[in-house]
């Protein structure tokens, strides 16, 4: 495959551009100061004049206000998961000068800060901005290296260490996704896996009173690992001396990172004067790192090791504690049972690479957390070194050094062995995989137990002839968790099961953790990589994982929380950044936000809230009050100033509250037409514009807070114009509006939430069906919230169930009251 060679100072800017545009991304998850901007405006000159010149006419824009400023980003790409794309630079506006500029990542993150203290008063710049910059610091190195070595980062086939190592930005939801706070430049070369460091283990030989390790193997891996360091230090003398006389002192691997961390520690220091331990240097085979940094692999060994590092990798520095090392040991001692026979029979695609053993060191009844090693199985040793095996973050990399993505890559060479058409083998593939993994996943948790984080490092996907998925493995099971309502269950088969592992957690916090690592982390940015890359759109693929997780078979409440729940819970990986918390040492404290349920989208009604054109959608003649009732999509060019003259009158003040300046008004549209809340209609009696409403998807909706909201619920508002009862044609325009609501197959129910002060309004809607639910308190108003169902509306007016929407009237009987 060839590629361009950049200059020096185009990978500067690709590393940064990569980098900015994860932290916006986190601002979108994180916040709700952002929205969507559609098209150049006519009423704001500044900003016309700006995007006329770049071409760009959708935005997110991003408000400020504590620092009275609004950010735009050219929008490059929109997902439905908002990780979205971007285009380059960024611009601030000053409110109070109107001066509008580009911006770097330093003044974003600045804003960013000012806005987050709103809510968390101690985040600050100081705990972020030089990790921000070590990230983009060390992307720029990466990609040096690749372009230098010749590097198709994103070729379709690679092996399991090629897949491991081409990562250039890894973490996509991790504002800090390539931070080594700790790393000196040579440590960066020497030790990461994006430049292949290669380097031998450093071993300790220490005193067998102040080690714990255990292990499913028949043998203690100190010992298989001190037979292994008799080969390797064979002429060493002191060594295999040391060896001879302290026969049941342990071998303890660590990495040399590490090593040379803890020689310098007071407890280690004091165990080396005190004859307790010993340094006996690096030894043996050489290991490469894996995209973890810490986890270390060699393609003959039948381990890979996971050690401790203090080094800030992303946010934390990478520890293994105690209670992780055991819960890879206790998932490890239940796969060694008939239970664990049993899930490999049950789940054939599915290869689980357990964690058979773990050392560590104790000092003075203090664990040294440097020496804690977990030690894994290798299931790429030999030939199978070479198996086209993908991590799954390597599927999901964006085009990089003009590279395409690594998934189009894939799919494109797919359909060719398969000589089917790109977007049907990228659903065709999409599906295979959801096949292999959502079932495997969903019973384990549900029948057997067991919640894997399964973000996208910790899920391998291998390959068959035609690149599709063959076989799935799920790996780091120091994070598996155990159902709390399993445990009589679980411990029946190993009696002391999670006895120090802490593994038993309540079940519904379980929920919002597979939800987070399984669902979000890994099958959304799935969805999210073959939508940016044109293969297929992101809602086709959420229809087909909504209908099979519709299919599951599930009592543990899982499968409900998933499909039902308005919101899910995610990491907030900026918040806890900008407020200084380690996520290894302190789980609990992360920061939780709320992350709308994707696959609601199932339910969304384009019809509704994108219709097509500007055109009359649907017209309908009422031969009582000899009108033609006429409904077309708002047409911002023009009806704006109609609209704005609107809502300047009178009885429109005091209930819709609408009467702004009219670069405000264009403004609440332009946001209006780029999302996917709402969407307003103009409607004509005879051919004249008097009636404006908006229907909005309840779920993704304000009102949506106040009540047990449904996805298939969508509200409406309605204004009508005139004041001459003659011109009004209430009832008609309120059928209309209903009659178009209801035809969508999407809506079960239809909201409304007028103010208590508007009789008419609430008159006009119980004339139709609509029942008043209970009074709500809303920050705006207090309102009477209200239910329609069809069944309600065609009762009161039984000749509109048969009613067909079509832009040409149809003469209908009826009965106006």
């Amino acid at each position: 495959m060839g590629r361009s060679i950049y200059k020096l100072s185009k990978i500067r800017q690709e590393a940064e551009e990569l980098n900015f545009t994860i932290l916006i991304n986190n601002c979108c998850r994180e916040f709700n100061n952002n929205t969507y901007y559609s098209g150049i405006p006519k009423y704001d000159k500044v900003l016309s004049e700006y995007f006329g010149k770049t071409g760009h006419d959708l935005h997110l824009k991003l408000d400020f206000l504590s620092e009275t400023t609004e950010v735009y980003v050219p929008l490059r790409y929109v997902s439905e998961s908002k990780r979205h794309l971007y285009h380059f630079p960024v611009v601030a506006r000053n409110l109070e000068t109107e001066e509008l500029k580009e911006i770097d990542i330093d003044r974003f993150l600045e804003l960013v800060v000012s806005h987050a203290r709103f809510e968390y008063p101690n985040a600050s710049v100081d705990s972020i901005k030089d990790r921000l910059h070590n990230s983009i610091d060390n992307i720029e190195a990466y990609l040096k290296h690749f372009q230098e070595t010749k590097k198709e980062v994103n070729k379709a086939e690679m092996s399991f260490i090629e897949s491991e190592q081409l990562l250039a930005v890894g973490h996509s939801t991790h504002p800090l996704t390539k931070g080594r706070s700790g790393f000196s430049n040579e440590d960066l070369i020497n030790y990461s896996p994006e430049t292949e460091g290669r380097f031998q283990l450093h071993y300790f030989l220490i005193h067998h009173n102040h080690v714990t390790e255990e292990s499913v193997e028949e043998k203690l891996f100190s010992e298989i690992l001190k037979d292994e360091l008799r080969k390797y230090a064979i002429e060493d003398e002191s060594v295999i001396q040391l060896l001879k006389e302290n026969p049941q002192w342990k071998v303890v691997p660590v990495h040399p990172w590490e090593a040379n961390f803890l020689l310098v520690q007071p407890d280690v220091k004091e165990m080396q004067s005190n004859k307790l331990l010993y340094d006996l240097g690096a030894w043996g085979a050489l290991y490469t790192p894996t995209s973890s940094v810490r986890t270390v692999y060699n393609e003959e060994s039948d381990w890979m090791f996971k050690f401790s590092l203090h080094v800030k990798i992303t946010s934390a520095e990478r520890v293994n504690y105690l209670h992780e090392l055991y819960r890879g040991y206790d998932f490890s001692r239940l796969l060694k049972t008939p239970w664990g026979e049993n899930l490999k029979n049950e789940y054939p695609d599915i290869t689980i690479i357990s964690d058979p053993g773990f050392i560590s060191v104790s000092y003075k009844g203090k664990v040294i957390d440097g020496f804690n090693t977990s030690i894994r199985y290798n299931p790429f040793k030999g030939r199978n070194a070479d198996k086209n095996i993908a991590v799954l973050a390597s599927i999901c990399q964006d085009e990089i050094l003009g590279e395409p993505a690594r998934i189009v890559n894939i799919i494109e060479e797919a359909a060719k062995r398969k000589s089917l058409p790109v977007q049907e083998t990228a659903i065709a593939w999409f599906q295979k995989y959801i096949a292999l993994i959502l079932p495997a996943t969903i019973n384990l948790f549900n029948k057997h137990g067991v919640a894997c984080e399964l973000h996208q490092q910790n899920v391998l996907v291998e390959f068959d002839e035609a690149l599709f998925p063959s076989r799935i493995y799920f790996r780091d099971n120091q994070g598996f968790l155990f159902r709390k309502s399993k445990e009589e269950e679980l411990i029946s088969i190993v009696p002391d099961l999670a006895k120090h592992s802490k593994a038993f957690i309540p079940d519904d916090r379980l929920f919002s953790l597979l939800s987070h690592y399984f669902i979000i982390s890994n099958i959304t940015s799935l969805i999210n990589v073959f939508g940016c890359n044109g293969l297929t759109t992101e809602n086709q693929l959420i229809d087909i994982v909504y209908t099979e997780i519709n299919k599951a078979k599930d009592t543990s409440g899982f499968v409900d929380y998933v499909l039902n729940n308005r919101y899910w819970k995610v990491k907030g990986n900026l918040l806890t950044a900008l407020t200084n918390i380690d996520g290894g040492a302190a789980p609990s404290s992360v920061v939780q936000v709320d992350y709308p349920n994707i696959l609601h989208n199932h339910f969304l009604s384009k019809q509704l809230i994108f219709p097509a054109g500007k055109e009359t959608i649907y017209s309908r003649y009422f031969p009582k009050a000899d009108v033609t009732i006429s409904i077309r999509p708002m047409d911002l060019d023009r009806d704006l100033e109609m609209l704005h003259e609107w809502f300047h009158r009178d009885h429109a003040k005091k209930i819709w509250k609408m009467d702004w300046p009219i670069r405000e008004l264009e403004v609440y549209y332009r946001t209006m037409i780029a999302g996917n809340v709402l969407c307003s209609y103009i409607g004509e009696a005879n051919g004249e514009p008097t009636c404006n409403f908006e229907v909005y998807w309840t779920t993704r909706d304000q009102v949506g807070d106040y009540y047990d909201v449904l996805p298939t619920d969508y509200g409406t508002h309605q204004f009508i114009a005139p004041t001459d009862p003659k011109k009004k044609f209430v009832s008609p325009f309120t059928q209309c509006m209903v009659d178009y609501v209801f035809a969508q197959p999407e809506v079960g129910k239809m909201v409304g939430e007028g103010a208590v002060n508007s009789l008419a309004s609430m008159m006009n809607k119980t004339h139709v069906g609509f029942k008043i639910e209970k009074v709500i308190e809303m920050p705006h108003k207090k309102a009477n919230l209200n239910f329609c169902y069809r069944e309600w509306y065609w009762a009161k007016f039984p000749q509109n169930k048969n009613i067909v929407i079509s832009p040409i009237p149809k003469e209908t009987s009826e009965n106006l009251i």
